[in-house]
């Protein structure tokens, strides 16, 4: 059986990490309530366009949320989504990497599946909540059949700093975690993206277990460690023999602002997924406004060319619609004055 799984791991008071996108406490639910917002809107996508794959989300939150009047629960049920509650065991300590600690979930959602699913052949597609269905994903685990297994690397020069290591660093750090040497130079996997048969979630996990104390000791020592998932998956991928696909025709991650960096070209509506990091709190957001609010069955009926428009003029792809770029603007406008007004020592004088 194939799976389509998203997770939600929500920050506990005083366990934050940084988020530099939603501007708040990940502790906070005004934080997770983005995230919440953004796997209705993965789960609502994939459905549409992958009925006969199951569906799961995993997260630490026992009793689910009610957003904007809508229980989560009730959403998730009638989208046939099975909630798999797991506790959040691999915690980075303070001050190990500052951002993204809770990436470090996604080994707990691969013990559960190691514990509890014997059946080897079959597959998991695990994929970050911002991302967006547009096709079905037939094809993606039709080509990792043969090997239970696909990945795909981001190709970024040797000495260019990921999240705190190169892949220059990686290569150093992987011969010592490993003590041979590492004759080439590693990929940096996707972090966003899993696929992989339980077969090779069972070795990875393995692999993982040994790991996980060397990390934590390396970190006590003061020496370089894999700071954040897509370190950690990209060294249990290169110790297992695991290589990123070639094929750039599945998955991207777009960047969609215009005024800061946009990676967006005419080919992107030919992709299977997008991952859209910089949409959460605006293209997703009024995914998620539509979707719920004024589709009936949350657009599972509608007409696959009509439900990918939307989505496309909600994200902004491949052209940006103009009254897009006039709030990216005026927004950007606006903080930068808020920033310089805040800067200014105003010194009061007395009247008269």
């Amino acid at each position: 059986m194939n799976h389509i799984c998203t997770w939600l791991c929500a920050d506990k008071k005083g366990e934050e990490s940084l988020f530099p996108q939603s501007g708040q406490k990940s502790s906070s639910q005004a934080h997770q309530n983005i995230y919440w917002r953004c796997l209705i809107v993965f789960f609502i996508t994939s459905k549409r366009f992958n009925r006969n794959e199951k569906h799961v989300l995993f997260t630490n939150v026992q009793h689910l949320p009610k957003i904007d009047g809508r229980s989560v629960k009730d959403i998730l049920a009638d989208l046939e989504v099975e909630i798999i509650y797991t506790d959040f065991k691999y915690k980075t300590p303070k001050g190990y990497y500052g951002m993204f600690q809770n990436q470090f979930y996604e080994f707990s959602i691969l013990e559960h599946i190691s514990q509890h699913n014997q059946n080897a052949d079959d597959k998991y597609l695990i994929l970050d909540s911002d991302c967006v269905f547009i096709k079905p994903a037939q094809r993606l685990f039709a080509e990792a059949e043969e090997n239970g297994f696909i990945s795909f690397e981001i190709d970024s020069p040797v000495n260019y700093d990921i999240n705190g290591l190169s892949r220059l660093d990686m290569k150093a750090l992987f011969e010592e975690l490993l003590e041979r040497p590492v004759n080439d130079i590693p990929s940096y996997h996707l972090g966003e993206f899993l696929l992989c048969s339980v077969e090779n979630i069972k070795k990875i996990f393995a692999d993982f277990q040994e790991l996980w104390p060397k990390l934590l000791e390396r970190h006590t020592l003061g020496l370089k460690k894999l700071n954040e998932e897509a370190h950690t998956l990209s060294y249990l991928y290169y110790k297992n023999g695991l290589h990123a696909s070639q094929d750039n025709s599945f998955i991207k991650r777009i960047w969609t602002n215009p005024l800061f960096y946009r990676n967006v070209s005419a080919e992107d509506v030919d992709l299977t997924i997008w991952h859209l990091p910089a949409e959460k709190t605006y293209g997703i957001a009024g995914m998620y406004n539509y979707l719920i609010h004024e589709c009936k069955d949350y657009g599972q009926n509608m007409p696959s060319t009509e439900f990918v428009e939307r989505l496309k003029d909600f994200a902004g792809i491949p052209s940006l619609p103009i009254v897009r770029q006039f709030n990216y603007y005026t927004t950007s406008c606006y903080k930068a004055f808020i920033k310089k007004i805040r800067n200014v020592n105003f010194k009061l004088r007395p009247v008269g």
